[in-house]
């Protein structure tokens, strides 16, 4: 008897709806990028500015899923950009940032590479995006308490080690890790695909593993702090939507990064 084969959900029309919703010009993210300039009170910023250029790669994320040529998404990756480039040269890494300054600093340079490479349509530095990636986890084991927080910035860093290739350091980082007593059930799934790539399994045994879970991330009701699995729950789940569209892209689908943009992002709207 043929086992019964899994169905992927459509989210079409939700997203769709998500997007028009985001775009209303009183309050939506027009309004944030007419009244807020993307480095506005910077010289007072006390937060390491990860966390606002994670948001503007997340409003160009948000608009692309369902209107991929609307002129915001250009917008606010350049923002994020600007963001990023202003950060890297910030002095207060050593000083007001100091205490979470490689996590805080990777996860920068990771959502610079993400924006810079969408933005131009082109290929990643995977390179730039594997340094980023291990600082990012290994920062994240210096926060004073290991946390959901630092779980899931542990695994964000693998994720971006993923999607450069750098699949050895990826599963080094995964063997010598902590116990993920928070994310326990996302670690397990990451190191699940991390051993099948190295494997080089099949498409279909990648799809099999990858497609459910990636399905839950990207559907558009969960929220961002939401339990994908009922045992934890992983945060961030906007980027997350978007480094699992890459590593998708790449290693099932196996198409190039460059000139397919447009259809890495049309993955999580599908």
């Amino acid at each position: 008897m043929n086992a019964t084969r899994y169905v992927r959900p459509v989210f079409r029309e939700t997203w769709a709806r998500i997007t028009e919703e985001s775009l209303n010009e009183r309050d939506g993210i027009p309004a944030v990028v007419k009244h807020h300039p993307a480095l506005e009170n910077w010289s007072t910023l006390r937060g390491a500015p990860s966390g606002r250029a994670s948001d503007e790669l997340r409003y160009a994320l948000k608009i692309a899923i369902s209107a991929y040529d609307h002129q915001l998404v250009g917008v606010c990756l350049q923002r994020t950009l600007e963001i990023v480039s202003a950060g890297e040269q910030d002095p207060r890494w050593d000083t007001w940032w100091a205490a979470s300054g490689k996590v805080e600093r990777g996860k920068l340079l990771v959502t610079g590479e993400l924006a810079h490479a969408w933005l131009n349509d082109a290929d990643l530095n995977s390179d730039n995006l594997a340094y980023a990636g291990r600082d990012t986890s290994e920062g994240a084991l210096q926060r004073p308490i290991w946390s959901e927080l630092a779980q899931s910035e542990y695994l964000h860093g693998i994720q971006a080690l993923v999607v450069s290739g750098a699949l050895e350091s990826a599963n080094e980082l995964l063997r010598g890790a902590r116990k993920f007593t928070s994310v326990q059930s996302h670690y397990d799934w990451n190191s699940r695909l991390v051993g099948l790539l190295l494997e080089h399994s099949s498409e279909s045994t990648l799809q099999d593993h990858f497609d459910p879970y990636f399905d839950q991330v990207r559907d558009p009701t969960i929220s961002t702090q939401s339990a994908i699995h009922k045992q934890d729950r992983q945060l961030g789940i906007p980027l997350l939507r978007l480094r699992l569209a890459l590593i998708r892209w790449i290693y099932i689908e196996r198409q190039p990064v460059a000139g397919n943009w447009r259809h890495i992002i049309g993955q999580i709207g599908y």
